[in-house]
């Protein structure tokens, strides 16, 4: 299983982190979602070779967040 982290630096609240959790839960391949509110951070955890780190961060940003990729 692979891992993609991130940051989404304007997520804010609770409501964000459900709304961002339940759109990547929706990407075929994701098995696990991890968000960290304080640090802003996010884990994915996925089993689809097909599915890159762009796939992800466009997810969250046609949502109206911004991404920061380390």
């Amino acid at each position: 299983m692979d891992k993609i982290e991130f940051t989404i630096p304007n997520m804010e609240c609770k409501s964000c982190e459900a709304a961002i959790t339940k759109k990547l839960k929706s990407i075929d391949g994701v098995k696990d979602v991890n968000v960290d509110l304080q640090t802003k951070r996010i884990a994915i955890q996925h089993d689809n070779p097909n599915l890159c780190q762009d796939d992800l961060t466009c997810a969250v940003e046609d949502m109206g967040y911004k991404v920061q990729v380390a």
